[in-house]
Formats: C-alpha cells, sequence, structure tokens
C-alpha cells in the first residue's frame, strides 16, 4: 500500500514561470514582459501593483482572457524505451478581471480595486503507457486568487497599498499503478482548498518633473489544504486491496517579490525593467496523507515526496512605443533562473532555466476603451534528471531519470474601460 500511495503523489502542475507560478497575461503586462511594476495604468494594479491606484482617476475596468500551452519531451538516459516521448498538447483557458475606483480626499489620491484571476496551475498530459506513468499521466490544476486592495497618496512622489488575497485550488491527477497479475490500474486524486493571504506595495516616483517611477510589491506566503479523494480503477478481486479513501495534500503557494523602473524616455517610449523573487524554498516536499493505516506505525499513512526547490530569480525588461495617439506596440524579455532542482525532478511538474520574450499592441478603438493583445513562448534549457540512485543525502526515488526538454506559450487578449467623472461630459 505505501508503494500504491508514493506512486500516485508524484505530482503537482504546470508552469509558465518557475514551479506552478504563471506569468501575468494582462496583455499589456504579458507583452513587456510582466516587468510593469513600476507602470501599471489601469485596475490590473489591483495583482501587480495595488499602491498605484491612487494615481488613477474614476472608474477602471480591465478584462483578460489567456490560452495556455506547455509541452515536454524526455529522452531516455537509461535504456528505457520508448524513447523518445512527448506529451500530448491541450490548451488551458485563463481569465482575469479587475475593476477599480480611484479620486481624491483632501488633495489626496486614493483607490480600491478587486479582481480575480489565475496566478498559478496547468495542466500535464504524458500518453498512456509511457515509461514514466508510475510517475505521472496527467495533471489538472486550476489555481486562482481574489484580491481585495486599498491605495492611498502619502505625499504627491509616494503611494501606497496592499489588502487581502484568497487563494483557491482545484486539482485532478491519474497515474498508473501496477496490480498482481502484471496489468496496471489508474489511480486518480480530486481535491480542492484555499487560504488568504496579504499584499504590501509603494509607488513611487522620487521626482516630480521627472518621469521615472519605482514600484515595489510583495504578496506574502500561503498554505493551502485541500482535500479531496483517492479512487483505484482496480479489478473486481483486487479492490479490497486498493481501497477507495479520503486524502488531504497541503501545498503552497510562495511569497513574491516584484520590484521595477519605469522611465517614460520620449513622450512616445518608456522603458521598464523588473526583478522578481519568488520563495520557493517552502516547496520541499509534497506530502500525501489517506485515511488507510499503516501496519508498521499504527498511524494514518504518510507519504513524503521530496522537491527541495531552491528560491528563484527573474530577470526582466520591456518596452512601450506610441505609434500612433491610438496605438502602441510593445515587446519584452526576461530570464528565468528557476528554482527546481534537478535531483529530485519528476515529469508532472515541467520546469527548468528558461528565456522568455513577448509582443504585444494596444489599440484605443474610442476614447477610455482599448483593446489589447500580446503573445509569449518560454524556450526552457534543456534539464538533465539524475537517475533514481543518486548519493544525495535526502531520498530522491520519486524523480524519473532522462532529459527533458520543455516550452510553453500563453496568447492573450483583453480591453481596458475607464470612465472619469472629471473629464466625462
Amino acid at each position: 500500500m505505501r508503494k500504491l500511495l508514493l506512486a500516485v503523489v508524484l505530482f503537482p502542475a504546470l508552469a509558465s514561470a518557475t514551479g506552478y507560478s504563471i506569468t501575468n497575461y494582462v496583455p499589456r503586462d504579458m507583452s513587456m514582459g510582466d516587468s510593469l511594476v513600476a507602470d501599471q495604468t489601469s485596475a490590473g494594479a489591483v495583482y501587480r501593483n495595488p499602491a498605484a491606484l491612487a494615481r488613477l482617476s474614476g472608474l477602471n475596468l480591465t478584462l483578460a482572457g489567456a490560452l495556455i500551452a506547455n509541452g515536454s519531451t524526455w529522452t531516455t538516459t537509461t535504456g528505457l524505451s520508448p524513447s523518445p516521448v512527448s506529451t500530448d498538447l491541450k490548451l488551458v483557458p485563463a481569465p482575469a478581471i479587475f475593476v477599480s475606483w480611484s479620486g481624491k480626499i483632501a488633495d489626496h489620491g486614493y483607490g480600491v480595486g478587486v479582481g480575480v484571476n489565475a496566478p498559478g496551475g496547468g495542466s500535464v498530459n504524458w500518453p498512456s503507457g509511457w515509461p514514466g506513468r508510475y510517475a505521472i499521466e496527467t495533471v489538472d490544476r486550476k489555481f486562482f486568487g481574489t484580491y481585495l486592495m486599498v491605495a492611498a497618496e502619502i505625499i504627491p512622489q509616494i503611494r501606497i497599498g496592499g489588502g487581502l488575497i484568497y487563494y483557491f485550488t482545484t486539482e485532478k491527477l491519474t497515474t498508473s499503478i501496477p496490480v498482481p497479475g502484471g496489468t496496471d490500474a489508474l489511480a486518480t486524486i480530486g481535491d480542492s482548498g484555499g487560504q488568504f493571504s496579504f499584499d504590501v506595495a509603494v509607488d513611487i516616483q522620487p521626482v516630480m518633473s521627472f518621469p521615472l517611477r519605482i514600484g515595489v510589491n510583495y504578496s506574502h506566503q500561503a498554505y493551502q489544504k485541500l482535500t479531496g479523494t483517492l479512487n483505484i480503477a482496480a479489478p473486481p478481486p483486487l479492490a479490497p486491496v486498493f481501497p477507495n479513501q479520503a486524502t488531504t495534500h497541503v501545498l503552497p503557494y510562495p511569497s513574491v517579490l516584484g520590484v521595477g523602473v519605469s522611465w517614460r524616455v520620449i513622450p512616445d517610449l518608456v522603458l521598464t525593467l523588473g526583478y522578481t523573487w519568488e520563495g520557493y524554498s517552502i516547496y520541499t516536499s509534497d506530502t500525501f496523507v489517506g485515511q488507510t493505516t499503516n501496519p508498521s506505525t499504527g498511524q494514518l499513512l504518510s507519504v513524503s515526496v521530496q522537491r527541495q526547490y531552491r528560491n528563484s530569480s527573474l530577470y526582466r525588461i520591456g518596452a512601450g512605443y506610441q505609434l500612433s495617439p491610438t496605438l502602441e506596440l510593445r515587446g519584452g524579455l526576461y530570464y528565468d533562473a528557476s528554482g527546481v532542482n534537478p535531483a529530485y525532478y519528476n515529469p508532472s511538474l515541467p520546469d527548468a532555466n528558461k528565456v522568455v520574450g513577448s509582443v504585444g499592441a494596444g489599440w484605443e478603438v474610442m476614447k477610455n476603451l482599448s483593446i489589447e493583445a500580446a503573445f509569449l513562448y518560454a524556450w526552457f534549457l534543456t534539464l538533465d534528471s539524475v537517475p533514481a540512485a543518486s548519493t544525495t543525502t535526502i531520498d530522491n526515488s520519486s524523480s524519473f531519470p532522462g532529459k527533458f526538454q520543455s516550452w510553453g506559450w500563453i496568447a492573450s487578449v483583453g480591453l481596458n474601460w475607464k470612465w472619469d467623472p472629471q473629464t466625462s461630459n
């Protein structure tokens, strides 16, 4: 039974950035390499830097929808066959909606905003029967964030903001397990759960006469307790040996620190730089707890699968050029120094160091209404997973040996609308 649960627990999900994080897919942000911590101009500030809400005016609405795709090709380094094997393509939709209201009290700006998006999650679909089927076959994780933010202007050069975040995750995964008689049975886990967190941010323009801004945004880590069920599709005579049961799994989401600089070089050109730190060192293992008693201990069976992630750093640059009064062209680039540990790599979570490029545009179709679009592509560097018989000091038997070459892309469209009572007729 221990081997059964060890096989079933080997997941989490997809990543477009480090771990299971997803790049901010609001089109303007994504098209400029998600480097806009210091250059938020819409209700999307609720997510990326809520302090900027205090320098907006009136009602702002940001809507976005994205399609996310990723893939991975495994090549054996130990003689397993068949090889190579690639994941099946499955497009994953992701929505985002942010609404804010900004105004002035005693000549000091303020703002409030709410929103929902998907900051993490994804999809993995290895073909049935592949050599790594006892590690994982499919993963479908949906990770949502709900935000309630406020902001205030302290002095004209400094604004602060922050508020509450509620993370909620649903996931379903499948894996094969060997059963007596030389056949496989399909194991399925479905669970869900959530947790509160918080965010703090600052937006600074050191010299009011010089178009340079500095932004800092910090969101705190959250440990979600997911509860659900484990079901084993074993042949009827073996059903008592492989019982269905309730399960729990604690899934951490890391603290994230974003620092950015925005400089409007000329009226039609803005340059942005950003640095993101993600505290993935809290992701040391996946622990899966069932209801079956371990006869050797008399306690509920608990299996820990080592991940041993490190913290990650992302270095970003972006640019936006106003080609005409109604059309802005955008581009971005960043490097993701992932926290993945190759000694504990498992194909349930495609990850590696990566170079990411993005392009996009914004078109003001009428006064106060713009349509946005962006496309991002991630080139993953080859990751060489060490064999399971590693000499590392922490057990890494959950790793799957081989070379992994992964990729990912995101296509996003959206709109921004605003209504300012100070300028409306």
